[in-house]
C-alpha cells in the first residue's frame, strides 16, 4: 500500500518541481458517477460514468466520455472491475475516437489527518482510430476526504498519475503521461448522492518540449446504490 500512496503523492510534488510549461489552457470538465451491487448484499457490482469537457468559456464540447463496468467484491476491503470505454475528442472537422477496455481494483488505504484515503489502480488497453497499436496505460489515482464542521461536507483531495507502458504507432509514448491534481470540496446530499466541485491542475507531458498545463473547473455527481 505505501507503494501505491507513493507513486501518486509523487505527482502532486512534481506540479512545483517544473515552473515553465508550454501551452495552457482553460477548461470545465463535468461528470456523473453510479456504481453499487446489483442487488442488496450482492457481490456483483456495475459501474458507469460518463463526462462532458468544455472550453473555458463553456461554450465549446472538446470531450465526452462513457465508461460501463462490472466488478466483483472480493472482500470488504477489496473490489475488481472490469468494462469498457468509449471517447469521442470533439475537433472542427472528423471527430477523433478512441476506445478503452480497462481493469482496475479499488480500496481504501489508511485514515490520516482525520480523514480517509482511499485508492484506485487501474489498466488501460487503447485502440485508436487510424492506428493498429494497442496502447497500455496504468493510472494510479488517490483520495483524502475530511469532514468539516458539518458532516454533509468535506473537503477533498486527490491525486491521478498516468504512465504509458509502451509506444503506439498513433502517438503514445512510453514513460510519465500526464498528472491531475484536484482539491475542492464535497457535500453529501443524500445518504446515496454527492457532489464535488474544486479545481483541477493538470500537467500534460509535452515530450521534447516543456509540459502542456489546464486549470480545469470541475463539478461531479456521485450515485451509490
Amino acid at each position: 500500500m505505501k507503494s501505491v500512496v507513493t507513486l501518486a503523492l509523487a505527482g502532486i510534488i512534481g506540479l512545483a518541481a517544473t515552473p515553465a510549461f508550454g501551452q495552457t489552457a482553460d477548461q470545465i470538465w463535468t461528470g456523473a458517477f453510479a456504481n453499487g451491487p446489483v442487488r442488496e448484499n450482492s457481490r456483483l457490482l456495475v459501474w458507469l460514468d460518463a463526462h462532458a469537457r468544455f472550453n473555458g468559456e463553456g461554450d465549446q464540447l472538446n470531450t465526452t466520455i462513457l465508461r460501463p463496468g462490472v466488478g466483483w467484491r472480493v472482500s470488504p476491503r477489496l473490489d475488481v472491475w472490469i468494462g469498457y470505454a468509449d471517447v469521442t475528442l470533439h475537433r472542427p472537422g472528423p471527430n477523433g475516437e478512441e476506445h478503452r477496455v480497462w481493469q482496475q481494483a479499488t480500496y481504501p488505504v489508511a485514515e490520516i489527518g482525520g480523514g480517509r484515503l482511499t485508492a484506485r489502480t487501474r489498466l488501460e488497453q487503447r485502440f485508436r482510430d487510424g492506428g493498429d497499436d494497442t496502447g497500455l496505460r496504468l493510472r494510479q489515482f488517490v483520495r483524502w476526504s475530511r469532514p468539516l464542521a458539518s458532516p454533509e461536507v468535506s473537503i477533498v483531495a486527490s491525486n491521478e498519475t498516468f504512465l504509458a507502458l509502451n509506444d503506439t504507432d498513433w502517438g503514445q509514448n512510453a514513460g510519465y503521461d500526464q498528472n491531475r491534481a484536484f482539491i475542492g470540496l464535497g457535500w453529501q446530499m443524500t445518504p446515496k448522492f454527492r457532489l464535488e466541485g474544486g479545481y483541477m491542475n493538470q500537467r500534460i507531458d509535452g515530450g521534447a518540449g516543456p509540459d502542456r498545463q489546464n486549470d480545469n473547473l470541475v463539478l461531479n455527481g456521485f450515485a451509490t446504490f
